[in-house]
Order: C-alpha cells, then structure tokens, then sequence
C-alpha cells in the first residue's frame, strides 16, 4: 500500500483510474483491502519510474496468507523500508 500512498501524492484517484484503464472503485476497492493487485502496482510503479517488478512481487506477496516464508520475502525485499 506504500505504492499507492506515494502514488495518490503525485495526482488524485480519478486521475490514475483513467490513467491505468481501471475504474474509480477498483481502487477504492484496493485502499479498502490494504493491498494492490500485482498488475496495477506494476502500472503504477512504471508511470511512478520505479521498478514494477519489485512492486509486481511485494504485491503477490502481500496476497498470500500470513507465515514465516511470507515474513522473510517481505524482509528479504526491505518491505518494511519502502
């Protein structure tokens, strides 16, 4: 959700609805679930100029239920930090 937080801070919701092709409340959808589908953190990480593929992994990541693996993925890629 760091994503989208640092995405929301360049331009509004809407804007980045249109922008992605997706409706309004698909992101509202996301905001409500705490997390991105890896697709759409992909896009927005690639208009942000960040790598989406990191952001495509913490996505999927984010999406499985909680475990020790899932802790040391979300370590391993510094999630903590971004």
């Amino acid at each position: 959700m760091q994503l989208l937080q640092r995405a929301l801070s360049v331009q509004s919701q809407a804007r980045w609805a249109d922008a992605l092709d997706i409706s309004d409340a698909t992101l509202s959808q996301a905001k409500k679930r705490g997390r991105l589908s890896p697709t759409i953190a992909g896009s927005i990480a690639k208009q942000l100029g960040e790598n989406p593929t990191e952001w495509i992994a913490i996505a999927a990541i984010e999406a499985e239920p909680e475990s020790p693996a899932k802790k040391a993925l979300m370590r391993a890629l510094n999630v903590a930090k971004l």
